[in-house]
């Protein structure tokens, strides 16, 4: 058996088609006539955008809003300019060229702690591929066209693949690269296609034709599985299937207790496309728009106009439904070029987030125009990321202001009673909770830089992986002097972060009185019914034993001792 990392659940039975990547040797030459490179390199990309433009033309649903997104990505002039330079100023011979400078953009979106702005870097390279495959006129294979019951074996399955799969021969995705929120992960869960990603060497172990059997929610691999694996995984298959069919029953309810304790459960996203998604699994709003995908996605800064038109998109097709959008959260692990953002030693304590929009109000203000621009078409609220004090707070307060009073004098429509809350992700935030609740609408915890601030563990160093855990009892206690803080102001409280959606977590955050849960969309329902089996006082119970507990060890197992009675 093999392991990798489960980002689709299900069972797969199949045959393997392995899909490597075609080795190619970038020769670094200069040319005499540059101009004819750039028409080289022009004729390439523009082939790449036609067939692209195709699979958007034919996609449907979740495809198609990804691939439209893809699309953007290739007409995006700024994706280019690094590899024009090249050509012209340095008189590189395109392939060469066009390696280095997508490579550059690509550097820059590697270099994010975010993973959905990691999956951009992969569609680059995956752009960058195609180009260089037409630049070289090189054969590709029609992926469109595979047999029944394909288990797919691959080093990466970029967007663009996915896109051109037939999904109904495909019962299974194996990859050495990806994660959980990339596009390919996203379809293949659309499609409910288990997949595992993070494979070591997956091309290489497996071969075409093997007989492959695979579990999603595991990461379980069998190659040649026995009859006993077999009988196990198809009694597996059965299960997950009504699973899921009774998951569709929970699309119309509310979130409820078994004793009627109601809370809202919500969606994170990351751009505009990812509104189906929120819909399809009947999210009661969006808790958390990370409005960073504009500033990323640019060469230059993103302007009112550009922001106004995503935020509105996604107001219009929530309607009444709350989504709160959280102003620019970048810092100097993030490398944007037009922000001249210098490295810094250790960036996550330094100068980003909220710190960065107060000191560069024109950006700020940019941006808050924007959104309150947009709340005339729907039901927007605005989230200051990284307040550690209460002075923070109310400068972010008195800019908001100045733009309303712009906007007045500009005869603009916004909502007037637009509402303002924060980020709870700096223990300083959650110690002085109560007076910062009378000066905003809501919270919403981000466990995750709450635990990395709190236990002093960079949440991406795995030599030290193991003492950055949502269960240290510090980081509980701060949890619940956030939620009680808010409810001394009778404010809402809401957790943004990965623990919103953790199955073991979920009860004690109800008992805890967590009000909204927001988390991927995906989760949804799965959450929405494991509310419904829990009772609140039962909760309360549990959040009581565990506040006095003094480790992690000690919260963890009795967490998992609630979930299995």
């Amino acid at each position: 058996m093999f392991k990798g990392k489960g980002v689709s659940v299900g069972i797969g039975f199949g045959t393997a088609v392995v899909l490597k990547e075609q080795e190619r040797k970038i020769e670094k030459t200069t040319v005499d006539e540059p101009e004819k490179e750039i028409i080289r390199f022009k004729d390439a990309l523009k082939q790449v955008e036609e067939d692209t433009q195709q699979i958007v033309d034919s996609a449907t649903g979740t495809e198609k809003e990804i691939m439209s997104a893809y699309l953007m990505i290739i007409q995006d002039p700024t994706l280019t300019v690094e590899t024009e330079n090249a050509i012209s100023n340095l008189k590189y011979n395109a392939e060469y060229a066009v390696d280095i400078g997508f490579n550059s953009v690509i550097q820059l979106f590697e270099s994010m702690d975010d993973e959905y702005m990691a999956g951009r870097a992969r569609d680059i390279a995956d752009i960058k591929n195609r180009v260089l495959a037409k630049l070289a006129n090189e054969e590709t294979i029609n992926i469109s066209k595979l047999p029944e019951n394909t288990i797919i074996v691959a080093t990466e399955l970029t967007t663009s693949d996915t896109a051109k799969l037939d999904f109904k021969n495909v019962s299974g995705i194996i990859s050495e690269i990806g994660g959980t929120n990339s596009h390919t992960s996203i379809m293949a869960r659309t499609h409910a296609i288990p997949a595992i990603t993070r494979v070591e060497d997956a091309t290489k172990i497996f071969r075409n034709g093997d007989k492959i059997a695979i579990n999603g929610s595991t990461g379980e691999i069998f190659l040649n599985p026995t009859q006993e694996e077999t009988e196990q995984l198809q009694k597996l298959q059965k299960q997950l299937k009504e699973e899921t069919e009774e998951l569709e029953k929970y699309k119309k309810l509310d979130t409820r207790t078994k004793d009627d304790y109601k809370v809202e459960l919500v969606a994170n996203i990351g751009t505009p496309a990812d509104i189906e998604s929120v819909i399809k699994n009947s999210a009661e709003g969006v808790g958390l728009f990370r409005s960073e995908f504009l500033y990323m996605d640019n060469e230059n800064m993103p302007t009112e106009e550009e922001q106004f038109e995503a935020y509105k998109k996604v107001a219009e097709a929530m309607g009444d439904k709350p989504v709160i959008i959280r102003t620019l959260d970048v810092g100097g692990d993030k490398e944007i070029k037009y922000l001249h953002l210098e490295k810094e030693a250790n960036p996550f304590l330094g100068y980003r987030a909220i710190r960065l929009c107060l000191d560069n109000i024109a950006i700020f203000k940019i941006q808050l125009r924007a959104i309150l621009r947009a709340s005339a078409f729907g039901n927007l609220s605005i989230m200051f990321p990284m307040i550690s004090s209460i002075e923070e707070l109310r400068e972010a307060k008195k800019i908001l202001e100045e733009c309303k009073k712009e906007l007045d004098g500009e005869n603009i429509n916004y909502n007037k009673n637009i509402k303002t809350g924060i980020m709870i992700e700096i223990p300083s935030a959650a110690l002085i909770s109560v007076g910062l609740a009378t000066e905003c609408d809501f919270f919403s915890i981000g466990t995750n830089d709450l635990i990395q601030y709190t236990v002093a563990v960079e949440r991406g160093n795995e030599k030290i992986s193991k003492l950055y855990t949502k269960y240290h009892p510090a980081v509980i206690k701060l949890v619940k002097l956030a939620i009680d803080g808010a409810h001394s102001a009778n404010i809402f409280c809401g957790m943004c972060g990965e623990a919103a959606s953790d199955e073991l977590y979920v009860p004690l955050l109800v008992g805890l009185g967590l009000d909204e849960f927001s988390m991927n969309p995906n989760s949804i329902l799965k959450t929405r019914k494991r509310i419904g089996e829990l009772d609140r006082k039962e909760c309360e119970k549990l959040a009581n034993e565990i506040l006095i507990m003094t480790s992690a060890e000690e919260v963890e197992k009795r967490l998992k001792e609630f979930a299995d009675k």
